[in-house]
């Protein structure tokens, strides 16, 4: 069984039941026991996706940012279950799974002093140790055979989620990614952060070939640039107003060698999309979901990673972060290739 794990059991933990309606929710399956039998069992009775939550802006403050992201795993799970369960989609492939266990980490996070000049190095640590919760959870999912979709949290997941696939589909060549963000998060090895999940990634050999598309020309430093430009197995295209995404030539790049592919949307690329790291230009929410239909129907994903939404304002914040979560999610499922 997983440690620092908190599974869902009932619907009726999420579900607002209606009568004459059958909510995503009540046909979703569940597991108390998320053990790799448990697992593999879901996955012969027909499951095919498991979510997973992981709660956190650990990794966002240790990169200079602000809080907020961990509750978008509560708000994207109350919108998605309590959506109507019909022709498009019903449900009944889907194992809900439950969150990483990040409370305690979150506290610890939360209560450091920005004045100490060991704050960034704490937040970094701390960073770390949630690595080692989350990779777990992903290796198991890979090794029984399931689509982890994985709702954060910050961008430092990346790293853990690329580390557990690796480690449970047993490629050794690495897991390729498309990640569609204003910001390539391929900063230095400089402590573990949501700023630099894809280069410990690639340089640690569980990331093979990386292709960001929706980058902001603002939001990136030379340095990093350049730095991506002198590994061949990484590639970039920048948002271009009234431009769609460019998916053909991120799935051409990725296609260039075999193995698994992952797929990964940073909230921010969207404009006015509350998120980590605000953007007033970049992609459309409808440009996201075709990049996320185009790219699920030409590379079967073997995991979908949604990031940086950031809640402040329980209401309004809340319902745009929920309901973003939920539908990209469900282009994911409805697009990708039986």
């Amino acid at each position: 069984m997983l440690a620092h794990f908190k599974p869902y059991t009932a619907p009726d933990q999420i579900v607002k039941h209606r009568k004459g309606e059958v909510k995503l929710g009540e046909r979703f399956r569940f597991s108390d026991m998320p053990g790799l039998e448990s697992l593999k069992s879901h996955r012969k009775r027909g499951a095919k996706f498991a979510l997973i939550g992981v709660p956190e802006s650990v990794g966002i403050l240790a990169n200079h940012g602000e809080a907020g992201a961990e509750f978008s795993w509560e708000q994207f799970i109350l919108h998605f279950a309590n959506m109507q369960s019909n022709r498009f989609l019903d449900g009944s492939n889907i194992l809900c799974l439950g969150q990483v266990e990040t409370k305690d980490l979150q506290q610890r996070a939360t209560a450091l002093n920005p004045a100490d000049k060991q704050y960034y190095t704490k937040l970094r640590s701390i960073c770390q140790e949630l690595d080692q919760r989350v990779s777990p959870a992903i290796e198991l999912l890979g090794r029984a055979g399931l689509v982890p979709i994985v709702i954060g949290g910050g961008h430092n997941n990346a790293y853990p989620i690329l580390k557990g696939m690796f480690m449970g589909l047993d490629w050794s060549g690495g897991i390729s990614c498309i990640n569609c963000d204003a910001h390539a998060d391929f900063r230095p090895l400089e402590g573990r952060h949501s700023g630099n999940g894809f280069s410990y990634a690639f340089y640690k050999g569980y990331l093979q070939r990386y292709y960001v598309m929706g980058l902001n020309e603002n939001a990136n430093s030379e340095t990093m640039l350049k730095n991506m430009d002198l590994e061949l197995g990484v590639g970039y295209a920048f948002h271009r107003p009234g431009q769609d995404p460019e998916v053909s030539k991120a799935v051409k790049f990725i296609k260039e060698v075999e193995g698994p592919v992952g797929l990964e949307v940073d909230l921010d690329v969207i404009s006015f999309m509350p998120a980590s790291a605000y953007s007033v230009s970049g992609f459309t929410l409808d440009q996201t979901r075709v990049f996320i239909k185009r790219a699920t129907e030409a590379l079967k994903p073997v995991y979908l990673h949604l990031t940086e939404g950031q809640i402040r304002n329980q209401s309004r914040e809340a319902q745009i972060i929920g309901k973003t979560l939920a539908i990209l999610v469900s282009d994911f499922i409805k697009s990708y290739p039986r």
